[in-house]
Order: C-alpha cells, then sequence, then structure tokens
C-alpha cells in the first residue's frame, strides 16, 4: 500500500503522533534525570527517522530531551 510513498506519506499521521507521543514521554522521564543518548536515536530509528528528517513540531520535542552522554 505505500509503495512509490517516501518520507511521512508513507506511514501517515497516525504515526507521527505516536513518534510525538513517545517523544514527550522521553521529554518528561528527562526532566527528571537525563536520558541515556541511545533512547532516543533508537526511537528515531523504530519510526525510521532522523533528526533533520522530522516535522519541525516533532524536531522541537525531541531537541529539548536532556540526555546524558
Amino acid at each position: 500500500m505505500a509503495d512509490g510513498f517516501t518520507g511521512w506519506a508513507a506511514w501517515g499521521s497516525l504515526a507521527e503522533e505516536q513518534l510525538a507521543a513517545d517523544a514527550r514521554e522521553l521529554l518528561e522521564q528527562s526532566r527528571r534525570a537525563p536520558v541515556d543518548r541511545r533512547c532516543v536515536l533508537e526511537l528515531l530509528d523504530l519510526y525510521g527517522q532522523t533528526y533533520d528528517t522530522l516535522p519541525p513540531y516533532v524536531r522541537g520535542i525531541v531537541g529539548e530531551i536532556e540526555v546524558g552522554d
């Protein structure tokens, strides 16, 4: 069904909203204590995204996540 589509159009706004919700959850966790950078990278990988390919509002959420090295 997604053949021929690229980026967000391939999996739709529902997955985009789920990614945003998951990112908000990590953001909340990071407000208590920094999260492992690997967790953020794994989240993006799970959705087949990179920081540069995220929609601006999701990129804003991800950008606020406090990470520990």
